[in-house]
């Protein structure tokens, strides 16, 4: 009996230690895909509720003409925030927020958006994705960010799930923002019933888009040939990701043709090279 209760306090050490060294991994990791300078901002986009984002910068004092917003894949959750002596959230692996740096130049800064904090408990739905609370509350973001950084322009660039939000924040928002970029676009429903951009309106975006997508993603929500179909329909320009390095996991994780194994930081130099002078690269081989 006594040696069981002496096992308690030993096992929780253990697990502390586990669970310790598993967030300095984490973070090393996250440092180790930072740009210069990084800050969490927290806006309150609806009372009680906080949106944070975080800034990657090139310094602490620039004064960007453009800011990229990245929109994650999945469920967008990425829970921004200080822990374990270094910044830290969810979502680290995915294309854009792992390549978050290669979208910071002396012009440019990127700015990862977080979910509301109200969703760090359930399910992000499309339908939230795609409605107004949504457009709202990034609308509240790019406010304060503009009061921050007077006469900046806003792109937003979406991946995977963080498609649905860019095209239709692109389509609601107009004006407020200057251009859309979308990769890995998800255009077919999921076999749980969402519906991704499957039933969006493309000829509700009014600003400029840039659609990137590699031609051997085999994820069954992302397939090639309809963004083909669609930049063709909506004369939209196609950037088409061929080879890779490193392709690992399933078909839409974020580490797979889905999310540019080893061609990350050719897609993120395209991505940037239209969003600064519209110039299109069609290929990256």
């Amino acid at each position: 009996m006594k040696a069981r209760n002496l096992s308690l306090p030993i096992a929780a050490a253990l697990a502390l230690a586990a669970f310790s060294a598993h967030a300095q991994n984490w973070i090393e990791r996250i440092k180790a895909a930072a740009a210069p300078y990084e800050e969490i901002v927290h806006v309150e986009v609806r009372k009680g509720v906080d949106e944070p984002v975080l800034l990657s910068m090139a310094s602490k004092d620039q004064k960007p003409k453009r800011i990229v917003m990245l929109f994650p894949g999945d469920d967008g959750v990425m829970q921004i925030q200080q822990k374990a002596g270094g910044t830290w959230f969810h979502l680290w692996g995915n294309f854009l927020i792992r390549t978050r740096a290669r979208f910071v130049d002396a012009e440019d800064i990127a700015v990862s958006v977080d979910m509301p904090s109200d969703k760090y408990v359930c399910c992000v739905k499309d339908r939230f994705r795609l409605g107004e609370q949504h457009a709202a509350d990034v609308s509240a973001i790019i406010a304060a960010l503009a009061a921050r950084f007077p006469g900046a322009e806003f792109y937003l660039v979406g991946t995977s799930k963080g498609t649905v939000s860019a095209a239709a924040l692109g389509a609601r928002l107009g004006a407020r923002v200057a251009g859309v970029v979308l990769t890995s676009t998800v255009t077919q429903q999921a076999r749980n019933g969402e519906e991704g951009l499957s039933h969006f309106d493309f000829g509700t975006l009014k600003v400029p888009a840039l659609i990137v997508h590699h031609k051997s993603d085999a994820c069954y929500v992302t397939p090639y040939y309809a963004v083909e179909r669609i930049a063709r329909e909506y004369h939209f320009p196609l950037v088409t990701v061929t080879g890779s390095q490193g392709v690992r996991g399933a078909d839409c994780q974020a580490f797979s043709y889905h999310g540019y194994a080893g061609r990350e930081n050719q897609v993120a130099a395209a991505i940037m090279q239209w969003v600064n002078t519209r110039a299109v690269a069609p290929t990256i081989d």
